[in-house]
């Protein structure tokens, strides 16, 4: 009886301990580098990003490599709610790239002073995509496209001032 209670001990230690490598490693997957990798720890790019949007509260931290760099991407919300996203360089302490969501009435009267229209919009995403278009938003000044073609399906990001196709992402279905 002892030698079962001990087997079992065993066996359920092994699946647990498993069981938390396999979830640590899911946990870690979008992180493409070790901290040791880069100059700033993650608190001093917090700190960097925290500094730069007055309020941000913090809610993720994801390391990831973008062309060629290692970056910290803090994701929060601000004091009024509204959501926030910082991109730090990892090793210079840079900051690449500021987004916040705009108020209601702010994008509403960004949307009205664009300058190029959903016609040019169309026309720029078909030239840089294929398929029909199945999703077409304007916000924050600038259209969100998404085309699909096939198993393929690209997202477009054009500004609205410019007709600059400032994102495109293309990604094929694995299903």
């Amino acid at each position: 009886m002892k030698n079962k209670l001990l087997i079992g001990g065993i066996a359920g230690a092994v699946i647990l301990g498993g069981g938390a490598f396999g979830v640590n490693a899911f946990a870690d997957s979008s992180n493409n580098w070790n901290e040791s990798d880069a100059e700033l720890t993650q608190e001093e790019a917090e700190t960097i990003a925290t500094e730069e949007v007055e309020g941000l509260t913090i809610t993720t931290v994801e390391r990831d490599e973008d062309d060629g760099r290692y970056v910290y991407e803090i994701d929060g919300s601000t004091e009024d709610g509204r959501e926030a996203d910082v991109e730090v360089d990892a090793n210079s302490g840079e900051i690449l790239k500021v987004g916040r969501d705009l108020t209601d009435s702010q994008d509403d009267q960004v949307n009205e002073n664009v300058e190029i229209t959903k016609e040019k919009a169309e026309e720029i995403a078909k030239e840089e995509g294929k398929g029909d278009i199945v999703k077409f938003e304007l916000e924050n000044g600038h259209y969100e496209i998404e085309m699909r073609d096939g198993d393929v399906e690209y997202e477009i990001d054009i500004n609205g001032q410019t007709g600059e196709v400032m994102e495109f992402e293309m990604e094929r279905d694995d299903e």
